[in-house]
């Protein structure tokens, strides 16, 4: 127990160095300063440019910038969808099984909006080049346009001029300044710890005493790693991710992909408050979005140190579950992972979540409730932000004093947005969960557990496709047509409206002059400011989702503990 403890502390410390470590780096990116690499990426910007017709010079509004940014994801998944249909109808593989039109779809809508769920059995439903062109493009593509909205945004807040800038610059600035370059070291290092990446399909194994062999899938791995925790995508070439032993072979590897997933959402949450020329703002966003890492992690491995009581009745007695995961890696290595994952949009697991006790659950599925609060590659900024109005709003009701940020004025139009983008996440999770237990004889009738764990499972799936996270489960059959064109669209609707909600305020920042402060308003620097965030995301989450916890992983952890309970008397 205590040694558990330590390895997850040792860990968010580790994560919190290299944070500390990226963002003076990522603090020039927001603030459109020369970078390090800037000499070497600019030359291949330039004419990515020149070839395109783009004007880096033009900036655009939000109206502007948000229909670029959605025509060329539009296009980007037309392209995507075309070559996963021909690839899979008219090229298909020796033993490859092809996926339907409608599982296609739901691939594509999820590597796009960097959701990485994966509805299909990898790596036998996928060539390589579905691999190499459309699911790793698409993993640069979504981290790209998630930092490039976080750009815009930050420039909202810094600029008066009613512009939020080019979108199309800042995503060619997101991939070659600081995505592809850090992918390139990730994949390097992972490839030297163990993971695999060749261009040949499998590694033939002929056991001992045996007149078979076993074919063992294998491929551009570390290529895919590498990109898929750096941009926060998730999704994995195995199906089972990194809790297979070619993608996560040791727990030197397990570290390196936790800080992989966590650096840029990170580093980007402590470079907002240098790049707001507010050092303290920086320093509790950080302190908030720690603390609720620690809370989670640590609520993960004491609800899965504590066992399963059913197998304790039977006379088993045991150091904590085990169940669906690594015994090399532990609980407290797979605790912190699952939660990392979940905290972020990476939704990467090391671990069978269908494993999990109800209280390991709980601690894992809470970050995504709360929409991936530390977020993916920019969309953390977004995410957090959003918590942050919200909370100057109610702390100025308390205290009397003018809702400002930065010298600006919170109006009724930021409050209005940032609540649109608070209230759209649990509806889009509340109203299709709903829907389902309603029809429950038909679109449940592949649930294999009892009614509350089959409610945490659907929330899970729902939850993680709304949050854009991408983490699962299972438990039911999630590739039906049904399920796959409802996640379809909650991930899009996870995805765009929350992001163009958040442009928005950034575009009416951006039309505000800055004032000087007379003490009129409170410090959001301040300890007190952070405690109240920190709540004021307890309880938002709490509110919206307290009556489902409550008929789902809550009551599955009060039977377990009257289990328990019995088993003692």
């Amino acid at each position: 127990m205590v040694s558990g403890v330590i390895i997850i502390l040792l860990y968010l410390a580790i994560i919190s160095f290299f944070g500390y470590l990226i963002a003076p780096y990522i603090k020039k990116i927001y603030r459109g300063e020369n970078t390090q690499l800037r000499r070497y990426t600019d030359p291949i910007i330039s004419r990515i440019e020149k070839f395109a017709g783009i004007d880096r010079n033009e900036t655009y509004s939000f109206k502007g910038y948000f229909i670029m940014l959605l025509v060329f994801n539009a296009m980007a998944g037309i392209i995507a969808f075309a070559f996963l249909y021909i690839q899979g109808n008219y090229f298909i593989s020796p033993g490859q099984v092809p996926l339907s039109p409608v599982v296609e779809l739901n691939t594509v809508v999820s590597f796009l909006t960097n959701t990485n769920l994966q509805n299909y059995s990898s790596p036998t439903s996928l060539t390589y080049f579905d691999v190499t062109f459309v699911i790793i493009g698409l993993m640069f593509l979504s981290a790209g346009t998630g930092f490039a909205a976080s750009m815009a945004f930050v420039r909202g807040i810094l600029s008066d001029n009613k512009k939020l800038g080019n979108f199309f610059h800042d995503f060619l600035i997101a991939i070659f300044d600081l995505i592809l370059p850090l992918s390139l070291i990730a994949t390097v290092i992972l490839i030297v710890v163990g993971v695999p990446d060749v261009t040949y399909s499998s590694i033939v194994i002929h056991p001992f005493f045996a007149k078979f062999t076993v074919n063992i899938p294998v491929g551009p791995v570390a290529s895919l790693e590498g990109i898929k925790n750096i941009g926060t995508n998730g999704g994995g070439f195995y199906g089972v991710g990194a809790g297979y032993p070619f993608e996560n072979p040791n727990w030197l590897s397990n570290l390196i992909e936790v800080v992989s997933f966590t650096i840029i959402p990170i580093g980007s949450i402590i470079a907002l408050g240098g790049a707001l020329d507010n050092k303290k703002f920086g320093q509790v966003l950080f302190g908030v979005i720690i603390s609720i890492f620690a809370f989670s992690a640590l609520f993960t491995f004491f609800g899965e140190m504590s066992g399963i009581p059913a197998l304790s009745n039977l006379g088993f007695n045991f150091g904590g579950n085990f169940i669906g995961k690594e015994t090399a890696i532990g609980i407290s290595q797979s605790s912190i992972f699952s939660t990392g994952s979940t905290l972020t949009s990476t939704g990467a697991s090391n671990s069978a979540l269908i494993g999990y006790t109800p209280a390991g659950i709980m601690g894992v599925l809470f970050p995504l409730l709360l929409n991936d609060p530390m977020g993916g590659v920019g969309t953390g900024v977004l995410n957090l932000f959003s918590y942050v109005i919200f909370t100057v709003f109610i702390v100025s009701l308390m205290v009397g004093k003018l809702p400002e940020i930065m010298s600006l004025k919170v109006s009724s139009k930021e409050i209005k947005f940032s609540t649109f983008s608070l209230v759209t996440h649990p509806l889009i999770i509340i109203v299709p969960l709903g829907f389902v237990l309603l029809f429950s004889p038909v679109l449940m009738s592949s649930f294999i557990n009892t009614k509350p764990d089959q409610i945490t499972q659907l929330l899970y799936e729902l939850a993680s496709a709304a949050s854009n996270n991408g983490s699962a489960i299972g438990g039911f059959y999630t590739a039906s047509a049904f399920f796959n064109l409802l996640e379809a669209i909650i991930m899009l609707l996870g995805r765009y409206p929350i992001m163009a909600f958040q442009l928005v305020i950034a575009q009416s920042f951006a039309s505000k002059k800055p004032k000087l402060q007379f003490g009129r308003t409170f410090d959001i620097g301040s300890f007190w400011f952070g405690l109240m965030l920190f709540f004021t995301m307890l309880l938002l989450g709490l509110l919206s989702f307290f009556p489902i916890l409550a008929a789902g992983p809550l009551l599955s952890w009060g039977k377990s503990f009257s289990l328990y309970i019995g088993g003692i008397l």
